[in-house]
């Protein structure tokens, strides 16, 4: 159990809630066929590791806590064809302080080890940045929320562990030489390689300052030189760049950018087919072509004056989450922001706005229809998690906790007069409120799940009534319910009334 307590330290994560993969069907080069399933309400503990390494049940860890912060973080580079040692071989030649694993499909895990909690912020920062310097822009990191709504039952994405099987693993880490390692070792390598918060922000990949303001993906790419095959297509990107940057002497420029930094450079002849094709007209960067494709870091080109939104981020949408109730809720991070939303706030362009607007204070421009629909289906379609949920978890569980603790939690009203003041009444056996009250106390708890039909409608199936009262010489209609009785002794333990228990 030694080495188990030593992972479980290392993959630090959520309490709250873990991730199990059993294998049905595995296939060197082909994608690992299996049953994923979300464990909520308890993180995963030594026990969990011990099964994973001995290869009863796959283990996924959610890197992400309940403060929102990380030990580790990951770059999931989901290519089964990659040349791990390659790609070992140029994370040692830039110096970076990574841990590579084979995946259980044959990609790459590239970990990142801290000595103590760090935002997940920076951490996603720092790998998005670093995956796009080492040519896999655009690639899933983990943690994959910054922040996520525990309170709301949000929890965030978990990653398949290493070492599935111990030593006979096939997700195995690699030492600085590209060999594998054992468990042992994997372990001693990893505690070698923790860094800082400090030094997570130091992090970076050589790049060439020649970009100023720039796409990343160029600023990279002129200091490691164009892909074979790629030379032309690099120098239409960077002669965009130039006409944006320098549109007194682009052409100029680009000519010397061919000659200084394209290995070897173009013929004239073609630099000049080039500069007459960027003459006709304004032209966006090529970012879904090579060879800035594989190099794309779009978060941090938006925010660059001459990126792809000239300084201007449009909102970035990632990350959705499903949390499977009745009705269901859904998560989704804008801006690298969490937003709670319903199913019709997620179908409805306006209603998303008006929700982005009173949560996250901003209004996101609207897109035509299909696009907004293209959208969203590739958000589900792009490992969105879907999270099982326990019956307290449901929006009428909630509402019944929230419902108790406003009866029984709250400062209570001593006499019927305080009513008025917005406080539970209790008098022989039952409590009275009003509804607005009762409504008022939802919201602050951010409930916001039910309108006050609803609220009553639910009321009346637990067999509340409503009465009218004079207090202080007004009008004042109010509910009642059964007082929530926690007094009582049985066999030394307290009971519970069965209003207190029932499920809505």
């Amino acid at each position: 159990m030694e080495i188990a307590n030593k992972l479980h330290q290392i993959f630090h994560g959520s309490s709250r809630a873990h991730g199990s993969f059993v294998i049905e069907n595995s296939s060197l080069g082909q994608k690992t066929q299996g049953k994923a399933k979300t464990i909520k309400t308890v993180g995963a503990g030594v026990k969990h590791w011990q099964d994973h390494i001995e290869g009863r049940k796959g283990l996924g860890i959610i890197p992400i806590d309940e403060e929102n912060s990380v030990r580790w973080g990951a770059i999931d580079i989901d290519v089964y064809s990659l040349n791990l040692e390659q790609l070992v071989e140029k994370i040692e030649e830039f110096k970076l302080p990574l841990v590579v694993c084979r995946s259980k499909s044959g990609g790459a895990h590239v970990f990142c080890f801290l000595k103590e909690k760090a935002p997940a912020a920076d951490m996603q920062d720092k790998l998005r940045e670093i995956s796009a310097g080492l040519g896999y822009g655009g690639v899933e990191i983990f943690p994959k929320q910054r922040e996520v709504l525990v309170e709301r039952g949000d929890i965030g994405s978990w990653l398949n562990m290493p070492y599935f099987e111990g030593d006979d693993s096939l997700r195995y880490g690699f030492d600085p030489k590209g060999k594998a390692l054992s468990l042992n070792k994997f372990i001693e390598f990893v505690e070698k390689r923790l860094i800082s918060h400090e030094d997570l922000i130091k992090l970076e990949v050589p790049v060439l300052n020649d970009i100023k303001d720039g796409p990343p993906c160029l600023q990279v790419l002129l200091k490691q030189g164009f892909p074979k095959g790629t030379r032309n297509n690099g120098l239409f990107n960077v002669g965009v760049y130039l006409k944006k940057s320098a549109p007194e002497n682009w052409q100029t420029e680009i000519e010397d950018y061919n000659r200084k930094y394209v290995h070897p450079p173009l013929p004239a002849q073609e630099v000049l087919t080039l500069i007459g094709t960027l003459k006709k007209k304004e032209y966006n960067y090529k970012c879904s072509d090579e060879p800035i494709r594989s190099y794309c870091n779009v978060a941090k080109c938006r925010g660059c004056k001459f990126g792809v939104g000239g300084g201007n981020a449009a909102p970035t949408f990632s990350s959705l989450s499903k949390l499977d109730t009745k009705p269901p809720l859904w998560f989704l991070s804008i801006n690298d922001k969490r937003l709670e939303l319903n199913t019709e706030q997620l179908q409805n362009q306006l209603k998303f706005q008006r929700a982005c607007m009173e949560l996250l204070n901003m209004m996101p421009p609207r897109m035509n229809d299909r696009a907004w629909q293209n959208l969203i289906q590739a958000l589900m379609d792009g490992g969105m998690e879907v999270i099982e949920v326990s019956d307290d978890v449901t929006i009428e569980g909630q509402f019944m906790e929230l419902l108790e603790s406003f009866c029984t939690d709250m400062a209570q009203a001593n006499t019927r007069d305080e009513i008025l003041l917005g406080k539970p009444y209790t008098e022989e056996g039952k409590t009275y409120f009003r509804i607005k009250d009762l409504r008022d106390y939802l919201m602050k708890h951010r409930f916001t799940d039910m309108e006050t039909n609803r609220i009553a409608s639910k009321l009346r199936d637990l067999k509340a009534k409503h009465k009218f009262f004079n207090i202080k010489g007004r009008g004042t209609n109010v509910w009642y319910i059964d007082e929530f009785d926690y007094g009582t002794e049985n066999d030394g333990g307290l009971e519970v009334q069965d209003f207190g228990k029932k499920e809505l």
